[in-house]
């Protein structure tokens, strides 16, 4: 089922939505059958904070076909994990040219973080879709035009939006773009 469904579904809820609501729901609507959460102190945050690997896979990583495990960093804050598991968990809307599903994928994905004048990749457009797909979620738009025209009034400030949601004060800023509503219905 497409991305609509899940957002749809997200306007019916009341912030601060649970991480647990939004992984059943990927799955009810979706072909995930199954997340798998695993934390590391392997990954370096300064180039990654997170991943989401889809099975059938092999040990030493053994998933079933439509299982799936994110994989965060250890380190990271609480409201980073929860937008990391939630944007990782964006992965199961993509389709099957997005899909980072072969080492070579996974490496046309990761060249293109580094090199700005690489081709965006299936792969690289992917990250960034799953990025606003996470915001969308994690802030019903009603919510969203509130916490806009407050802010604009001056009376909250990102921190506190950031701390009400529990997501990086940095993306509220993303979350309170004017073009915010078009960009998420490219997604639908």
């Amino acid at each position: 089922m497409p991305f609509s469904d899940l957002y749809d579904r997200v306007q019916e809820q009341t912030p601060k939505i649970s991480s647990r609501w939004i992984r059943d729901e990927v799955i009810h609507l979706t072909h995930i059958s199954a997340v798998k959460e695993q934390w590391t102190g392997l990954i370096d945050t300064e180039s990654m904070r997170g991943f989401f690997i889809e099975g059938p896979l092999k040990p030493p990583v053994p998933l079933a076909e439509n299982e799936a495990l994110i994989v965060l960093a250890r380190a990271l804050p609480k409201e980073w994990r929860r937008f990391v598991y939630t944007k990782e968990l964006m992965h199961a809307f993509d389709t099957p040219e997005e899909k980072a599903d072969t080492p070579e994928k996974f490496d046309l994905q990761v060249e293109r973080l580094g090199d700005p004048s690489a081709e965006i990749s299936p792969q690289y457009r992917a990250e960034a879709k799953a990025f606003w797909r996470a915001l969308a979620t994690l802030c019903p738009e009603e919510h969203r035009l509130a916490f806009k025209a407050a802010t604009e009034a001056g009376e909250i400030s990102p921190a506190v939006i950031g701390a009400r949601l529990q997501i990086p004060t940095q993306y509220v800023r993303n979350l309170l773009r004017e073009d915010f509503t078009a960009i998420v219905e490219k997604l639908k």
